[in-house]
């Protein structure tokens, strides 16, 4: 009985741990997503709910639920196991499109941030959802694409940081950079995004500077409803754009 579930632990252990490290760029079989050219304009591209991206073919990709990280978080089952993902190039740029089965649209109407520096504020005021937890997404590729080895699925690692599109439904879009575990940090950028949530589906559109083919491409949902924050997600392995 010991050396069964020594055996059980081992295995578990091994799938945390692999896709932590960079690996070498070779795309898995059904891992390749196939990218739409277009004529069309960033703002027909970017409209909600625009026939645009009909030209493109979904691809369905697999979500990981990741394990408990809070000792007060309460158990999540796996609720969103898929998205579908859409690739558009068009005038020098690249568009996903991430859209996810969602059983409750999780966002909020927050005040605005103050212009006055913190130190300067008399006095600060926490927001009236502190209680609440949003929807968001995110779009994670290598800072510098081309690379023969993939960063590590962990945001990054030193010698491969990556650049994360991220969309929160309440703050919107924001740029962020990573070079591993626990070093996310703001670039105080953002980019063009557009989102919609209809008959239980979020479709959020991101817009990058094109990449060249064969760049991996990772996705990330956060669930407000099951208070998803932080490292407390859905996640996607590595993905090829062709």
């Amino acid at each position: 009985m010991q050396t069964s579930r020594w055996f059980l632990w081992s295995a578990a252990l091994a799938l945390i741990v692999v896709p932590c490290a960079a690996q070498t760029a070779i795309p898995a079989a059904g891992t390749v997503i196939s990218v739409a050219s277009s004529s069309a304009t960033e703002n027909t591209i970017l409209q909600a709910g625009s026939s645009i991206w009909n030209q493109a073919l979904p691809k369905k990709v697999s979500l990981n639920r990741t394990p408990p990280l809070y000792d007060t978080d309460e158990p999540a089952l796996p609720e969103i196991w898929t998205a579908d993902v859409r690739v558009l190039r068009a005038g020098g740029k690249i568009y996903v499109q991430l859209s996810w089965h969602d059983n409750s649209r999780d966002a909020a109407t927050l005040q605005p941030v103050p212009d006055s520096p913190p130190e300067k504020r008399f006095l600060k005021v926490p927001t009236e959802a502190g209680d609440r937890f949003f929807d968001a997404a995110a779009v994670m590729v290598p800072a510098q694409p081309g690379s023969p080895v993939n960063p590590s699925l962990q945001m990054g690692d030193p010698e491969h940081p990556v650049r994360i599109y991220y969309w929160n439904a309440v703050r919107g879009a924001m740029l962020m950079e990573a070079r591993g575990r626990s070093t996310t940090q703001r670039t105080g950028q953002s980019f063009p995004a557009v989102s919609v949530f209809k008959n239980g589906y979020w479709a959020v559109t991101f817009e990058a500077p094109d990449l060249p083919s064969g760049t991996p491409m990772a996705f990330a949902i956060w669930n407000g409803s099951q208070k998803d924050r932080d490292g407390r997600k859905y996640f996607s392995v590595w993905y090829t754009v062709d």
